[in-house]
């Protein structure tokens, strides 16, 4: 997870972190699947990765420039800000080791039974929308791009 934050923090092209985001939601997948949650993991893959994808693949298609640059200025103030956010949070936090608990859901592999079917297809149907969306952002571009080369 630290080498996938890494290379989301100091990485200069958008591409490059989208690289971090897949490492660091792969390596978190593999530390719920080792606590016995695979499916959180496949929960983290498809919607916080996939979302992610979706939203970049959005943004990269739309964007006027190219090659954007960051700047250090930037990067040390976000730095600092989530610092200020996080320490607090990190050495307020009580957690009582007893209370831990790493059983899986036995009791909610029931509930998994019972709306199997119908998340199925709930689920086909918003990957079906997705991939319209998709198509039509593609489309967006494709015209965007041939109307920039007009102007020159």
């Amino acid at each position: 997870m630290v080498v996938g934050s890494l290379i989301l923090f100091f990485s200069l092209s958008p591409y490059f972190s989208v690289f971090g985001i897949l490492v660091q939601a792969l390596s978190l997948s593999i530390i719920f699947c080792l606590f016995g949650f695979p499916f959180f993991s496949l929960l983290l893959i498809l919607i916080y990765a996939g979302g992610m994808l979706v939203v970049f693949l959005f943004s990269t298609l739309l964007t006027a420039e190219r090659h954007p640059e960051s700047i250090v200025q930037e990067i040390v103030l976000f730095g600092l800000g989530s610092m200020i956010v996080i320490v607090p949070l990190v050495y307020s936090w009580e957690t009582p080791v007893n209370s831990l608990s790493f059983v899986g859901l036995n009791q909610e592999m029931l509930l998994g039974n019972l709306f199997s079917v119908p998340l199925a297809i709930v689920t086909c149907v918003v990957a079906f929308v997705l991939l319209i969306a998709l198509m039509g952002v593609l489309s967006i571009n494709f015209e965007h791009t041939y109307s920039n080369l007009r102007k020159l």
